[in-house]
C-alpha cells in the first residue's frame, strides 16, 4: 500500500488532506501522513532570515521524512513549494516530491481565459507574494500584466488556525480588500481571488463578502487546495509535528473537520508531537547567510 505524505508549514494543508479522507473517495488505498513542518512557535519559514536559511531547513525536513519510507510527498504549502523549487536545483530527495505551484498556475490560467475582461489577485504570504512566481508564470502564458496583482496577507494564516470563526477575521480580510481596491479597477466585471495560502480556505465565504464591498463585479474564488490531488484514498491517517498546536487550534480544527473528514479529525486528536521530528536550531538559522 502506498504511503503519501502531505507537508505544510502549519495546518492549512489539512484542507488538502481532507480530500484524501472523504468517505466517497474511490482512489487507490493509501496510508496518509500529515507532516507539519512549522519549526518553532514564533518562527515560521516566513520569519527565517534568508532564502538560504529556508532552503536549509526544508532540506532537513525532507531528509527527516526518509524514515517513514514515503512513496510520494505533496508539498501543500505555497511558501514551501516556492522554497522547494529553489532547493531542487541543488538537492534531490529520496522520494518524489510535488509542490502546489504548477496546478495553482493551471487553475488561475483557466479562470482568466474564461473571461478576457477579468483580472486576478494573488493572495498569499510575504514569501509567496515577494517571489512573484504566480504573476511571472501567468505572463509567460501571455496573460497581460495589467490583469494581475498580488497582495501579502501577513498574520492571517496563524489567526485562521486558532479560530476561523473569530470576529476579527472578517475585519482583517476587509482591510486586505480595501488595500486591493488600490491595486485593481473596482469596476471589473470579474475579479478572481487566488487563495495562494492553504490556510485561506478556512475563511470560506468571507473573501467574497468582504471584497464585494469594494468591487462591483463578480468575485470568483480560485482555490489551489482543490487542485493538488492524487488518485488515492486514505485508509489511515497520522498527524506528525515538531511543536504542539497554537492556542485554540486543536479545538478549532477538529471541529472544522469532524463532519467532512472524521478520520482527519481523529488524527488531530491523536497528534504525534515530537521535538526530534526534524532538527531546528534557531541560533544556527539566524546566522545563516
Amino acid at each position: 500500500m502506498k504511503r503519501i505524505i502531505i507537508c505544510d508549514s502549519g495546518l492549512g494543508g489539512l484542507n488538502i488532506a481532507a480530500g484524501f479522507c472523504r468517505r466517497d473517495n474511490a482512489g487507490e488505498p493509501c496510508e496518509l501522513l500529515y507532516f507539519n513542518a512549522y519549526p518553532e512557535a514564533g518562527t515560521g519559514f516566513n520569519k527565517l532570515p534568508s532564502p538560504r536559511a529556508q532552503e536549509e531547513l526544508l532540506q532537513e525536513v525532507l531528509e527527516s521524512m526518509k524514515k517513514y519510507s514515503p512513496d510520494m510527498c505533496l508539498i501543500a504549502c505555497n511558501t514551501l513549494s516556492i522554497v522547494y523549487e529553489r532547493l531542487a536545483k541543488r538537492y534531490i530527495p529520496a522520494f518524489p516530491v510535488h509542490g502546489i505551484i504548477d496546478c495553482a498556475v493551471n487553475g488561475m490560467h483557466r479562470a482568466l481565459l474564461e473571461n478576457k475582461d477579468s483580472a486576478l489577485l494573488v493572495l498569499g504570504t510575504g514569501t509567496t507574494v515577494s517571489s512573484g512566481v504566480y504573476t511571472q508564470r501567468l505572463t509567460e502564458r501571455n496573460i497581460a500584466p495589467e490583469r494581475l496583482a498580488a497582495l501579502a496577507c501577513p498574520g492571517l494564516a496563524t489567526a485562521l488556525e486558532s479560530d476561523p470563526q473569530a470576529p476579527e477575521i472578517a475585519g482583517t480580510i476587509g482591510r486586505y480588500a480595501a488595500e486591493a481596491a488600490g491595486l485593481l479597477p473596482m469596476d471589473l466585471p470579474v475579479l478572481h481571488l487566488a487563495l495562494c495560502c492553504t490556510h485561506f480556505e478556512f475563511a470560506g465565504e468571507l473573501w467574497q463578502q468582504q471584497f464585494q464591498k469594494y468591487f462591483s463585479g463578480r468575485i470568483n474564488i480560485v482555490n489551489p487546495n482543490t487542485l493538488l490531488t492524487a488518485d488515492a484514498s486514505a485508509v489511515s491517517c497520522r498527524y506528525l509535528a515538531r511543536i504542539g498546536f497554537f492556542p485554540g487550534a486543536l479545538r478549532a480544527m477538529t471541529g472544522f473537520f469532524a463532519g467532512r473528514a472524521p478520520m482527519l479529525a481523529k488524527a488531530l486528536e491523536c497528534a504525534q508531537i515530537d521535538e526530534k521530528l526534524f532538527t531546528f536550531n534557531n541560533s544556527i538559522y539566524k546566522e545563516t547567510k
